[in-house]
């Protein structure tokens, strides 16, 4: 019995664009959280604890407040942007995840379980969209 091409599943693999979505959806939810966090440290100098005077490891705190606003505006939009499977959403996406890795090292002295949650979910996020893209593309459509 010949089967129909609308029958046959297609050539990529449907787990690894599902991957590929739970990254975008995780880099905006991410990027939320990082401009909540940087309204927080921007506004309000008590948000982060004070490691000695008002700076952590040479970066000023509202310094840090506003480039996190920056970075997670730029997540948002980029995790959007994932999910549609646009290949320079990927590479945008790598480089924020290993932006984001290292500003929340930075900030860990001041709070590292909230840091160590941060580079856990960028770690996640990385491997989504480093392996099997071109299966997930397929996967999702293109």
């Amino acid at each position: 019995m010949s089967q129909t091409s609308g029958s046959q599943p297609p050539g990529g693999s449907a787990a690894w664009a599902s991957w590929v979505a739970f990254a975008g959806i995780m880099l905006m939810l991410i990027g939320v959280f990082s401009v909540i966090a940087g309204l927080a440290a921007a506004t309000d100098d008590g948000y982060i604890g004070a490691m000695s005077g008002d700076e952590v490891l040479l970066v000023n705190f509202k310094a840090l407040g506003f480039f996190w606003i920056v970075i997670g505006l730029i997540k948002v939009f980029t995790g959007y942007a994932l999910i549609q499977g646009r290949d320079w959403a990927r590479v945008v996406t790598i480089v924020l995840v290993f932006i984001s890795a290292i500003s929340h090292m930075l900030d860990l002295t001041s709070q590292p379980f909230l840091s160590l949650i941060f580079i856990a979910v960028d770690l996640v996020i990385l491997y989504a969209v480093t392996v099997r893209w071109e299966a997930a593309k397929i996967g999702m459509g293109d």
